[in-house]
């Protein structure tokens, strides 16, 4: 796995040191008075800055050829202007005419908390992404040094704001990914399976988020794919985990990418001792095709492919009884396809989009005696079709349906369920004054498997407060499906719900941004159990079919986040703050208690450094949580003792240079550098005499690599 994570960053280093074009200049009004505060980015990308009290501004862009620069500010018509980036620096000047009209935007565009769930969204670009120290390149591990977002360090999966990771989907290209993790082991968290590298940008909601999207109690991560790549190349790695090759074709209007890759992490666990007996060392092998064509100037038809087949075996504690111990071994195959077209018509203001995907996830398992299997597959449609009205306003409806089989087997025993979901919304953004903006949206949902509607409205409102300053306001109500293993033995359950509230004020001024933002979730018709048994702390256990939907919970706390860009040259940091305060009555829980997974105080701090005398990149992370409650058999209350806090520091340097004309990498990464013995959780004897902690697979991670790129070289 590790093979993967340095490819990943490598070739996005390489994409990205020697491809950035500085991008600056200055906005006025048309009699020349300076406009600060001017949104300006480039369309389609996340690239972009404000400008400065002078009216300047200064941003540096990966992307080359023709793109679009566009300028937006409270009051004023917006500007759209095509350029040729070609490298080096390009100075811009624009002027910008006032509009007579009330209706104008009160946002802020490049990644902001707006009306508008997309652009009120905590926004990182993939360099953020490659370049935190700890992320090791995976999307949701990035995230999670963001506000409302905690590290759950023996479970893969996002969790926010008190969620469960299966309260939060990933989209890609507007459809669900079913399986976007690598398969689950025992106390060894698995990463994502996507590369930011695929994507031109992230968008993690952490509430209240677009119509568009539901079955997400929680949040929503939506990816977007790149357009046509730049040119053509060739890559090749070997490393002593495995190798890969991949192929980019670039012609006029159309592209092809081809990538196999293998891994077998045999050599990096003699380099870093394991605290798990693996009994099968980790491998997998896999391919990925991308195919892009352009066929018009205002259209993209994109499919995304990817195959991977992975096995692994390990040896744990049982969750029941520690005295015994049981063999684990996993056998992975893992399917996912996607297909997007966009097309933009009647001068622009007209976008249609339709996607489709396939998802199919197996898992052969034998645990000690026994044989299981699990499997899940989803194909999905989707279409929508928008329309800009007057200068800002906008209105998008669109459907989807989606065809979900899922099962599971235990030795002899099978069960296999399928479902037949379908949804529609409507959704507009109304400018009403140039301070005050609205999204309105309502999405209606069906399950024919437990044969339950919902309707959910949503909305969100933003208030101008001054040129760099904004605050909103947002409510929505949100619906998911009950987890499969309870459907299997009830299916005249509901639908399960929770209501958002969330008051939110931003500050961006000068490259730098404050976010302060309190919430409120109310959980209601949660999917619980009325067996009078003893709590069985097994998150893989299967429920009777004593079941109903009473259980509930709430969730509310407060997040902050500070970033500047500005104060030190060259540098790049963030800070997050997270307070929770959660509850919870749920499935077998005896009472209403904070669940396992839930920390009250979280802290990460982001620090990245670019040396342009020696070529190299500089990061480190501290990473802090306070301790997660854990089920103790003795203690006179449920859910009542907590475990040590969390620490971690991470850090990371990238060396680039030249090796016979080649580009080369240099790499080197630490996580947990102190070596901190993070527990999170304990396991006990039947007669809960004895305990034995749940910790980290590898009290450290160190690699150092190096990469090489023949071909398609670039000059710094």
């Amino acid at each position: 796995m590790r093979s993967i994570i340095l490819t990943l960053v490598l070739i996005f280093f390489y994409q990205w040191a020697f491809a950035q074009t500085l991008i600056k200049g200055k906005i006025t009004d048309t009699s020349g008075e300076p406009l600060p505060g001017v949104n300006v980015y480039l369309k389609n990308t996340y690239d972009g800055i404000s400008t400065g009290t002078d009216g300047s501004f200064t941003f540096k862009t990966p992307e080359t050829g023709s793109q679009i620069l566009v300028a937006t500010f409270v009051g004023y018509q917006a500007s759209e202007l095509p350029i040729e980036i070609k490298g080096a620096v390009q100075e811009i000047n624009l002027k910008l005419k006032e509009v007579q009209s009330e209706l104008n935007t009160v946002t802020i565009t490049a990644g902001a908390f707006e009306a508008s769930d997309e652009k009120k969204s905590v926004i990182l670009r993939p360099l953020d992404i490659f370049t935190t120290a700890g992320a090791n390149a995976d999307i949701t591990v990035a995230f999670q040094t963001l506000p409302g977002a905690q590290r759950v360090g023996d479970s893969e999966g996002l969790f926010v704001r008190g969620g469960s990771a299966n309260e939060t989907k990933t989209i890609i290209d507007g459809t669900v990914v079913e399986n976007p993790f690598y398969s689950n082991t025992p106390d060894v968290p698995q990463r994502s399976r996507f590369s930011p590298a695929f994507f031109k940008g992230t968008s993690f909601s952490t509430g209240g988020y677009s119509a568009q999207y539901g079955q997400a109690l929680s949040s929503v991560m939506v990816l977007n794919t790149k357009d046509l790549p730049d040119s053509s190349k060739t890559d090749i790695g070997l490393m002593a985990a495995g190798g890969y090759v991949s192929r980019t074709q670039r012609w006029n209007k159309t592209s092809l990418f081809a990538e196999g890759i293998y891994t077998h992490l045999g050599p990096l666990f003699k380099l870093v001792p394991q605290n798990v007996e693996w009994l099968k060392v980790p491998q997998s092998a896999g391919g990925t095709v991308v195919f892009k064509h352009k066929p018009t100037e205002h259209s993209i038809f994109k499919v995304y492919s990817n195959y991977t087949r992975s096995q692994s075996g390990l040896r744990y504690r049982d969750f029941e009884n520690i005295d015994q111990e049981n063999s684990f071994y996993l056998i992975n195959n893992n399917i996912y396809v996607n297909t997007s077209y966009q097309h933009a018509f009647g001068e622009g203001k007209w976008v249609a989009t339709a996607a489709s995907s396939y998802s199919y996830n197996h898992d052969d398992i034998d645990i000690s005696t026994d044989h299981t299997t699990r499997f899940e597959e989803r194909t999905q449609a989707r279409g929508t079709l928008s329309r800009t009205v007057g200068e800002n306003s906008s209105i998008l409806a669109g459907a989807e349906i989606h065809q979900y089989s899922f099962g599971n087997s235990f030795n002899e025993y099978k069960n296999e369920l399928q479902d037949t979901y379908v949804a529609g919304f409507v959704e507009s953004d109304i400018y009403l004054t140039r301070k005050l903006a609205a999204r309105i949206g309502i999405r209606t949902e069906h399950s024919q498997l437990i044969d339950n509607y919902a309707i959910a409205p949503r909305t969100s409102l933003a208030y101008k407060t001054g040129d760099y300053s904004q605050i909103s306001f947002a409510f929505g109500q949100f619906y998911q499906s009950p987890e499969n293993r309870y459907l299997f033995t009830n299916r005249r359950l509901n639908f399960e719900k929770a209501d958002h509230f969330i008051l939110n004020y931003q500050l961006m001024k000068n490259r730098r941004t404050f976010r302060a933002e309190a919430y409120y979730k109310d959980y209601t018709r949660l999917a619980r159990e009325h067996d009078q048994f003893p709590y069985d702390p097994n998150r893989f256990r299967q429920p009777t079919e004593n079941t109903d939907n009473s259980g509930y919970g709430y969730a509310q706390g407060l997040d902050i986040f500070w970033r500047d860009q500005q104060t030190f040259k060259n540098a790049d940091y963030w800070v997050s703050y997270s307070f929770l305060d959660t509850k919870r009555n749920y499935q077998n829980f005896p009472t209403e208690a904070m669940p396992s997974f839930a920390s009250r105080h979280n802290v990460s701090v982001v620090y990245k450094q670019f040396f342009t005398a020696i070529s190299s990149m500089v990061s480190v992370t501290y990473n802090f949580a306070s301790g997660r409650p854990y089920y103790n058999p003795n203690a006179d209350q449920f859910m009542s003792n907590f475990t040590k806090p969390y620490h971690g520091i991470n850090a990371s340097i990238s060396y680039l240079t030249h090796i016979k004309d080649h580009f080369t990498v240099v790499f080197a990464s630490v996580n947990n550098v102190l070596g901190t013995q993070n527990v999170f959780g304990y396991r006990y004897s039947l007669d809960g005499s004895r305990r034995q902690e749940i910790g980290q697979a590898a009290t450290r991670g160190i690699f150092v690599g190096m990469f090489i790129s023949i071909g398609a070289g670039f000059e710094p």
